[in-house]
């Protein structure tokens, strides 16, 4: 995926934030909608989007309704970039599991969701602190 990223012209940070876009909705996910994701600054995510959007893998369009507002899509470029993604995580997951038994892949899965709580926990106390 690295090798991926390259080719594209794209960081690691990058495709992550095209993957975050690529969940949102149809018409798109606002600067806001995106930091908080990222947990980044609306500042960063301004920076990077406009660096996405000069390399032509997303596009920004005000709200009709509310000029303040700011919807960020991908384009179909942005699009292929998000499917290879998924394609290498799909593929990462079953590379790592393909030779665990079934117990195996159970306690793997049962340990993740431990982890995911506890780090879920520990992101909500911090966002508390704020």
């Amino acid at each position: 995926m690295i090798n991926s990223a390259k080719k594209f012209n794209l960081s690691i940070n990058e495709v992550h934030l095209l993957e975050v876009l690529g969940k949102g909705e149809e018409g798109g996910r606002t600067i806001s909608d995106i930091a908080a994701q990222l947990s980044i600054t609306l500042s960063s995510v301004t920076v990077a989007v406009n660096k996405l959007r000069k390399k032509e893998y997303v596009i920004k369009r005000r709200d009709p309704s509310d000029g303040r507002l700011v919807y960020v899509q991908l384009t179909d470029q942005g699009r292929r970039v998000n499917r290879l993604h998924k394609r290498f995580h799909r593929s990462m997951a079953y590379n790592i599991a393909r030779d665990f038994s079934d117990q195996e892949k159970e306690i793997l899965l049962s340990s993740l969701s431990k982890m995911n709580l506890f780090l879920g926990k520990k992101v909500k106390k911090l966002e508390g602190n704020k």
